[in-house]
């Protein structure tokens, strides 16, 4: 993330990353559906639009205030009806030179795939099995959603989750780094992809 940059945070929430982007002088457009922690994000934010970016209104409200050098979807697109379409309407805002960065949690974590082959699905407050949750991404399909909205992938990361007793052995957590960097599809827990629009830009 650039200094200085023109940012768009999808699903800015309380505006908690606007802050931090903002420490480095970013200019951050926020958009949420919540009117109340669109309230509270805006004075970590140059402007919010309250609104769901599956609705053209909203849309149309973001489209204004494009390009951006940066479109942020940190942990939204799940949440969406059409992510596929959204992200292709979002990835449009993007600058010539612009970046969409976003990440999903990857369901196929070794913890996702414990609980299913153990005939259960639990549905949960967050995580991975977040009951708010519409669609679900493995590292694979995630890729597959960048490369339908006509984005680029250009770099690749992972989140790591916490392996059992890592508070208690910490000896634990080299293990955990090399383990997400040889299996990601196994045991990253989030899938973050910076990609660049591949079609005409702004």
């Amino acid at each position: 993330m650039p200094a200085g940059a023109r940012v768009l945070d999808v699903g800015c929430a309380t505006g908690y990353l606007a802050a931090e982007l903002a420490g480095r002088r970013c200019r951050v457009t926020g958009v949420d559906a919540d009117p109340v922690v669109a309230e509270r994000a805006r004075v970590h934010c140059e402007a919010v639009v309250v609104g769901d970016v599956e609705d053209e209104d909203c849309r149309s409200a973001l489209a204004a205030r494009a390009p951006f050098d940066v479109v942020l979807c940190g942990d939204v697109l799940e949440h969406l009806r059409d992510p596929w379409s959204a992200l292709r309407a979002l990835a449009g805002l993007a600058a010539r030179d612009g970046r969409v960065v976003l990440s999903v949690p990857n369901v196929a974590h070794w913890t996702g795939r414990r609980a299913v082959a153990r005939g259960r699905f639990p549905y949960a407050e967050h995580g991975l099995f977040d009951r708010t949750h519409l669609r679900f991404f493995t590292r694979a399909s995630a890729r597959d959603l960048a490369r339908s909205a006509g984005l680029r992938v250009v770099e690749e990361r992972f989140a790591p989750a916490p392996l059992p007793m890592q508070a208690r052995l910490p000896a634990l957590r080299a293990l955990e780094r090399a383990a997400v960097r040889l299996r990601p599809e196994l045991f990253a827990l989030q899938v973050i992809l910076v990609c660049e629009p591949s079609g005409p830009r702004r």
